[in-house]
């Protein structure tokens, strides 16, 4: 699943604008993992995102794991 930073998210819209299933929304202003079971772990919303909030860990060891290999 998407870890989203609030901390570092500004709010900007283009994660939500970008999810091709609606799996985010706004929660106070930010964008938030909404409905979780939507999601299909495209990488759009962590691609578009202009600050690095957004993070899919899977991905992060899958990547690692790749680069040890």
């Amino acid at each position: 699943m998407p870890q989203i930073n609030q901390a570092n998210c500004t709010g900007c819209g283009d994660c939500i604008a970008r999810c091709p299933t609606g799996a985010l929304g706004w929660q106070a202003g930010k964008a938030a993992l909404l409905h979780p079971e939507l999601c299909t772990y495209c990488t759009l919303c962590e691609d578009v995102c202009p600050v690095g909030a957004i993070e899919l860990p899977f991905l992060i060891l899958k990547r690692a794991s790749n680069e040890e290999a």
